[in-house]
């Protein structure tokens, strides 16, 4: 019976398996271009009670990983509940949770995404231990943006936008699979951005 796909990668891991530095990923992580999880026992933020899967902010980890060092444990003061957008600071326990660099981990479902969005070939890598590949054509979505924004400029909120096109996405699929919304936000942040700061 085989087992099923692997969930999880160290930063360690991905670190060596695209030839780069720890720092880099972590830096990647606070530029929010690749997210940071871990696991976490009950604790009390703003908001309230949090436990299980969080997001960790690799604003808040750089002191951690720097180019020739890496500290072995760090306190993090805020987090983002798995679902959730907005960040909760941590007040409980007092003074911030610890954590150690192996406790970070990287989805390897968001490692594929980082992969296909930066058409990277890692070091190492055959095709029989690849992550999954994702099969969403990117290059048609950008052309289907330039003509959406030509014909009738962008829609009122980035929340429709993202909305829009992964309705898109599932009209062109047989099976009327899309990108998660956090994926195609992503993707339309910098041209969202970058236009209604020119308007």
């Amino acid at each position: 019976m085989a087992l099923p796909p692997r969930v999880f990668y160290t930063i360690i891991e991905l670190s060596a398996r695209w030839g780069c530095s720890p720092a880099d990923i972590v830096g990647w992580a606070a530029m929010d271009q690749i997210e940071l999880v871990t696991g976490v026992p009950l604790v009390q933020t703003e908001s309230g009670p949090v436990s299980g899967l969080v997001s960790i902010h690799g604003a808040d980890l750089l002191v951690m990983f720097r180019r020739y060092s890496v500290q072995t444990e760090f306190q993090i003061w805020r987090l983002r509940p798995s679902g959730s957008e907005k960040w909760q600071q941590i007040t409980e326990p007092v003074g911030g949770l610890t954590i150690t660099a192996h406790d970070i981990q990287i989805m390897a479902a968001e490692a594929a995404r980082f992969e296909d969005e930066h058409e990277m070939a890692p070091a190492g890598r055959r095709a029989s231990s690849a992550l999954p590949s994702f099969k969403y054509d990117w290059d048609a979505m950008y052309v289907a943006v330039i003509k959406r924004i030509h014909e009738n400029g962008l829609p009122e909120t980035q929340a429709d936008f993202v909305a829009e096109f992964q309705e898109w996405f599932m009209r062109r699929s047989e099976t009327g699979e899309a990108p998660d919304e956090r994926t195609i936000r992503r993707r339309l942040n910098p041209i969202w951005r970058a236009l209604r700061e020119a308007a």
